[in-house]
């Protein structure tokens, strides 16, 4: 049953849309400005936010409560259009009214929620983009004064109280540009729920700006395009609530964020450019000095931009070489410069970390057969090729999960991790000497070199040091080089009287007191 009802909700972001589309079409065929249009305005608007609710409930995304007070704005809107549309039909039409109480809640309780989408998606993340929003923020609050906001403040009801709701109208909008900004400038995953929210913000705003300039001209038409931007707004902001992604819109994501990438420069500088762009188009200060001081205020701004753009590119390409330095030397740490295997330091606490977790782990200790004479008669050059040579047979060769070390000269070992069985780390060893035993060819010259490999393991349960297991792969490499050489032998306690005294390997004490 459950799985049904997941099924039908993954296409819930696909019906959601087309049902409000199919409203949509049916707002348009009737008559503009009639009771019937305006009451399905209004079930449109009811059916998106009822959507988004159903869908929060059921998701139960980790920034559910973004998520619900942008609804419950979006939800104030909707009230707002329903008592419009109860005064209208009692054929009262007072201004302010109840309606605006509600269209006016409408933006702070949305301003609250992206607000708390800001602070998850932060988390760890880009705070310098909150810094680069409120700059952006900044320059459209100039802009919207001088557009929007001073003219309606000029043009409105010098009553206090109409006064008051006509001017908080921009103000509200004002408040949802700074908080879009915000949330625009947030690192992490842009999804689809995020873009289809950001897109219903833009909408919405884009929407009360035309209405603010028309209403100023008195060209609004009920029942127009405007009112379907508006449409639009709500069936966006319902189709991101039920979208998959909506789970993930709000979770800190931190991403490699651009120090001042090329979007956030031209950002920037038409913020900059705000103030002396209004100076010069403000026609009542028509002064050549006026002109002068914006267009050199202008000029100073893009240039100290430009100068503070390539301060922080030789920045950002300072990090990106410490970034290199600093992985190369955490490399160079746990691994072999001359085969690239890892070191003793690295296999060492790889031994250790698997013999903690209580599972099967085996150790195999190999150790080439008359290397030394490779090195008295083709010299140092040819050992150290001959040594890389074997390093890439031995990756090629263990198990994916299996660590590969040199632990010094000719001395190497594997560990095998979650191996319970001595057959399994037995053939593992047998497939090492079966590679290196294959012919090959340092300097020109064509060599074939064995090894003697040891065998050791500690079962699943049982309890045993790292010194210990290393030690009894130590001493089966001992009887396998006893017994003719290229040949694998695994451990048993018998082994044990058969090793002279001090047979431990050097390579392997030095490893074992490193640990």
């Amino acid at each position: 049953m459950s799985s049904d009802i997941t099924k039908h909700w993954s296409w819930s972001w696909v019906a959601v849309p087309a049902v409000g589309a199919l409203l949509v079409l049916g707002f348009f065929l009737l008559p503009p400005a009639s009771t019937e249009q305006s009451v399905v305005y209004d079930l449109i608007g009811l059916f998106a936010v009822v959507a988004a609710l159903v869908a929060i409930g059921y998701r139960r995304p980790a920034g559910w409560r973004s998520w619900l007070l942008v609804a419950a704005g979006q939800l104030a809107f909707v009230v707002g259009d329903i008592v419009w549309t109860i005064l209208a039909i009692q054929g009262e039409d007072p201004y302010p009214s109840a309606a605006d109480i509600s269209y006016l809640l409408g933006y702070p309780i949305i301003a609250v929620g992206l607000l708390l989408a800001i602070r998850m998606r932060v988390t760890g993340g880009d705070r310098a983009g909150l810094l680069d929003a409120a700059i952006l923020a900044t320059g459209a609050a100039v802009v919207w004064w001088a557009f929007v906001l001073g003219p309606l403040a000029a043009y409105a009801d010098p009553e206090p109280v109409s006064f008051a709701v006509s001017v908080a109208y921009p103000i509200g909008d004002l408040l949802l540009i700074g908080m879009a900004l915000g949330l625009v400038m947030t690192p992490g995953a842009r999804t689809v729920a995020f873009r289809l929210l950001v897109a219903s913000l833009v909408a919405t705003l884009g929407a009360d700006l035309v209405f603010g300039l028309q209403s100023l001209d008195e060209t609004y038409v009920e029942g127009g395009w405007l009112d379907g931007v508006w449409l639009l707004a709500y069936l966006l902001f319902a189709t991101a609530a039920v979208h998959p992604t909506m789970t993930e819109a709000f979770e800190p994501r931190p991403v490699a964020v651009a120090l001042l990438g090329p979007l956030r420069l031209i950002l920037l500088g038409l913020a900059m450019l705000v103030g002396p762009a209004l100076l010069a188009m403000d026609r009542s200060s028509a002064d050549a000095v006026v002109f002068v001081v914006a267009g050199a205020t202008a000029i100073l701004s893009v240039l100290v931009l430009i100068r503070l753009a390539g301060m922080v590119q030789i920045l950002a390409r300072d990090i990106e070489r410490r970034a290199a330095l600093e992985e190369q030397l955490s490399y160079q740490a746990f691994h072999d410069p001359l085969t690239g295997l890892a070191n003793r330091r690295r296999f060492m606490a790889g031994v250790a970390a698997a013999l903690a977790t209580g599972q099967g782990t085996a150790a195999l200790f190999l150790d080439l057969d008359d290397f030394k004479n490779v090195n008295d008669d083709m010299g140092h050059d040819a050992g150290d090729a001959l040594l890389s040579a074997i390093g890439h047979r031995l990756l090629g060769t263990v198990r994916p999960g299996d660590l590969a070390c040199r632990l010094g000269g000719d001395e190497f070992a594997v560990l095998l991790p979650q191996t319970d069985r001595l057959e399994d780390a037995e053939a593992v060893a047998d497939r090492l000497l079966a590679a290196i035993a294959e012919p090959l060819e340092i300097e020109g010259v064509p060599l074939r070199v064995s090894a003697s490999v040891g065998v050791s393991i500690c079962h699943a349960g049982e309890s045993m040091s790292v010194d210990d297991l290393l030690r009894r792969s130590d001493v089966a490499m001992y009887h396998a080089k006893a017994r003719g050489k290229h040949r694998a032998a695994s451990y048993a306690p018998e082994l044990e009287e058969q090793s002279p005294a001090g047979n431990a390997n050097p390579a392997v004490r030095r490893a074992a007191s490193a640990a």
